[in-house]
């Protein structure tokens, strides 16, 4: 045993039915510890693991409740399983999270961990799938002095996978002199315990390294002293990389610098994430107000599915996931923030919640009154690797209060 009076971590607890058996799928909110689905009926062990009882002692209250029977060796070896795996509030655990989080904290840059996983690494590799995907990026650039498009949403999904997307998202772009910021807001899949995280790092691509504005992160950070408190999310951040990649390959040449800001699954919602989340708002109007903001979002919509935890797939399930996922976002077309948050994060019996639903509704407060949208492309689409799963992937296209869709 490695704790004698075991206390399970903070965790989030999903309730998953796949092929008749019931599960339960722990997953760690900060992002160091892999999901573990373990059988229903564990959830009456995980319940006791409290940091005052024993092994023994856990047994001994299921058999005085009259609850499932286990015998010790089951509770041993399902403690011993949770804290191989990282997921009990032990000295093994914080070590490994002392650990990890110093190594990210001294590290200069945010090193990119998903290169040669999902994109290419080999920097010739990776000009030539930019030139096969969207080709000059220089004739994807808006001519005019005053610049319509406020901003653009985007899945984070392989690239090679999304080029129609990106091609049809991507065009008439401010020129990088035209901006001061862009803000990258991206989807964190482990919901943190605070709503918002932020790094100073910069992000460094296989072709060169995206800067963040240092100077407002610490800015930010006295106004929100918790906001960096979970920094190390930044590690696992995927929709954050692939943004980051992504915007050096349209600007390669000088650019603005960015702000990386993940986005759990309490943020951008009226009321949700407490005075954390307001004060968030509060903070971003103040000192982004007269800025020359570009809103870079990396988020998607709902997933159906087997794969993703939902009930299997009919017939006409792409049929469904479209209508559905286009009622979801009209609200962001039209403006309308308060609603849409609504929506987003209702949660359907067949579709649930919307997978970038934190960071579409925080783009959606943080843009100016009156601005609109268009969507560019539309799919239903099945990941690489993923088998009986649907997730709506959508490019949408933020445009300044007052501009007619073109």
């Amino acid at each position: 045993m490695t704790t004698l009076r075991p206390k399970l971590r903070r965790l989030d607890r999903h309730r998953l039915d796949r092929d008749g058996e019931a599960l339960i799928v722990l997953r760690d909110p900060i992002g160091l510890a892999d999901p573990v689905a373990l059988p229903a009926e564990a959830g009456v062990i995980l319940d006791l693991l409290d940091g005052e009882r024993t092994a023994a002692q856990i047994r001994h209250t299921l058999l005085f409740r009259g609850g499932p029977r286990f015998d010790a060796d089951e509770i041993e070896g399902l403690i011993e399983a949770l804290a191989e795996a990282w997921l009990l509030d032990d000295d093994a655990f914080r070590e490994r999270w002392a650990a990890l989080h110093r190594d990210f904290i001294d590290a200069p840059l945010r090193e990119p961990i998903y290169a040669g996983v999902l994109y290419p690494r080999d920097p010739a590799q990776l000009r030539g799938l930019w030139g096969a995907l969207i080709g000059d990026p220089r004739v994807r650039r808006s001519s005019r002095e005053e610049e319509a498009l406020l901003g653009v949403v985007l899945p984070h999904q392989p690239f090679d996978q999304i080029g129609r997307i990106l091609d049809l998202t991507l065009r008439r772009l401010p020129s990088p002199d035209s901006l001061d910021l862009i803000v990258l807001l991206g989807t964190d899949h482990h919901p943190g315990l605070t709503p918002f995280a932020l790094t100073d790092k910069s992000y460094r691509t296989p072709l060169g390294v995206v800067q963040t504005d240092s100077s407002l992160v610490a800015t930010l950070s006295e106004r929100l002293p918790w906001v960096r408190r979970e920094e190390i999310r930044h590690r696992q951040a995927l929709s954050l990389e692939l943004g980051a990649t992504l915007i050096q390959a349209l600007y390669p040449e000088a650019r603005p610098p960015i702000l990386p800001i993940l986005c759990g699954q309490t943020a951008g919602v009226a009321g949700a994430g407490g005075e954390a989340s307001d004060d968030f708002f509060a903070a971003m109007e103040r000192e982004l107000s007269g800025a020359r903001v570009f809103w870079w979002t990396m988020a998607e919509l709902c997933h159906a599915g087997l794969a993703y935890g939902r009930p299997p797939l009919t017939e006409d399930a792409a049929d469904a996931l479209t209508r559905h996922d286009h009622w979801l976002i009209e609200p962001l077309l039209c403006g309308r923030p308060d609603q849409l948050g609504r929506r987003l994060f209702a949660e359907d019996p067949v579709f649930g919640r919307a997978s970038g639903g934190a960071a579409l509704s925080t783009v959606a407060r943080l843009l100016p009154v009156g601005y609109r949208g268009e969507m560019a492309w539309y799919e239903p689409f099945t990941p690489p690797g993923v088998e009986r799963g649907l997730a709506g992937l959508v490019g949408l296209r933020l445009l300044a209060p007052g501009e007619a869709v073109r």
